[in-house]
This record gives C-alpha cells, structure tokens and sequence, in this order.
C-alpha cells in the first residue's frame, strides 16, 4: 500500500466550539476549530471552504457540501447520512468510525483519504475520482462506483454485497478480504482484479457460466 498522507491538524492550536448547535451562514469558509457533539445544520452554498477541523460525534442536519473544498479534515464518530457531497474536492480526509448512509461523493475529487469502519449502505462514489484512498472494514451494502476511476484505492474487510461497479475498472483493485454475495459490474470491469476464490459463485453469472 502506498503511503496515503494524514490530514494535518496542529495539537492545541484550535478553537473549541462551546455550544452543541452551530448554524452555518453562507460565510464561505469555516476552519481551524474542533467541534465535538455539535449538531451542524443550516444550508450551506456551493464551494463552501473547509479546512482544518476535527469533528468529533457531530451530526450534520440537512446540510449541503456541493461542491465544496475539504482539506485537512477527521471526522470521528459522527453522522453525515444523506450528506450532498457531489463535485466536491476532498483532500487529507479521515472518515473513522462514522454514518455515511447515501452520502453522495458522485463526480467528487478525493485524495489522500481514509475510511475506517464506517456504516456507508447506499453511499454513491458515481464518476469520483480517487487516488490515494483507503476503505478499511465497515458496510458499503448497495454502494455506488458506476463510473468511478480508482487509483492506487484500496479495499480491505467491507461488506460490498449488491456493490455496482459499471464502467469502473477494478484492474489492480484486491477484493480478496471483502464479502459479498453478488456486485454488479460488466466482466470487462473485472479485469486484474484479485478476488478470493469464495467468490466465484457471485462473479460466474456475470460471465454466463451456469454451475450445475
């Protein structure tokens, strides 16, 4: 695995938010602050800057992140479900023991990211482009790739049962820790990728091969 650069967060030197609610205003940017068991809420416009923050056990209500910059950003133990992230550039990112149900990445940028142990059924990486991007243990049941260009992305322990991967090319990508019963991809799709031979089962159909 290639070294995927962390987000880069100076120790002590950021400003504690008090308060367990924070309105966001269309004020363009947000940074160096830590927020911890905070509600974020408000509607949030389009190239929303945010830099520089730890999110610890916060939750974002009806919030939109269309194409927004995030860099340098942990998110701890919070919920971002249904969280509108399409077109968005997100660098020096960690997800770590968080919700992401049907958070939409679809045509975002990511670099230099980390998933760990995340809940993420029904998140959608359709047409994102990822390079430098590690998914470590957690559920992607019914996740979207459709589309998605992966490099040097790896996928280690998750649940990708009923994944799609159309028109996104797994050469090079190991499938071989996760599970699944069956994906959805096309067998050019497929090609180079490395599997475990417990998935045979759910791959053959999608070459035509019947077992009798």
């Amino acid at each position: 695995m290639k070294k995927i650069t962390a987000p880069r967060i100076p120790d002590g030197d950021l400003t504690v938010y008090p308060n367990d609610t924070y309105f966001i205003e269309d004020v363009g940017e947000v940074s160096e602050k830590i927020f911890r068991k905070t509600t974020m809420t408000g509607e949030i416009f389009e190239h929303f800057h945010l830099e520089t923050i730890l999110f610890d056990g916060c939750i974002f209500d009806s919030v939109s992140l269309v194409s927004a910059n995030l860099t340098d950003i942990v998110f701890k133990n919070c919920d971002l479900s249904n969280l509108d992230l399409m077109g968005a550039i997100i660098h020096r990112v960690r997800f770590e023991n968080c919700k992401l149900i049907g958070v939409n990445f679809s045509d975002a940028t990511l670099r230099n990211c980390v998933f760990v142990d995340c809940y993420a059924d029904y998140v959608a990486f359709r047409y994102a482009n990822l390079k430098l991007v590690a998914f470590e243990m957690g559920a992607y049941t019914n996740s979207d790739f459709s589309g998605a260009q992966l490099v040097d992305t790896y996928l280690e322990r998750l649940d990708l049962n009923k994944a799609q991967f159309l028109n996104c090319a797994l050469n090079g990508i190991d499938l071989s820790s996760c599970t699944f019963e069956s994906i959805t991809a096309m067998p050019q799709d497929l090609k180079g990728v490395s599997i475990d031979f417990s998935h045979a089962p759910a791959l053959m159909p999608l070459f035509g091969i019947r077992v009798k």
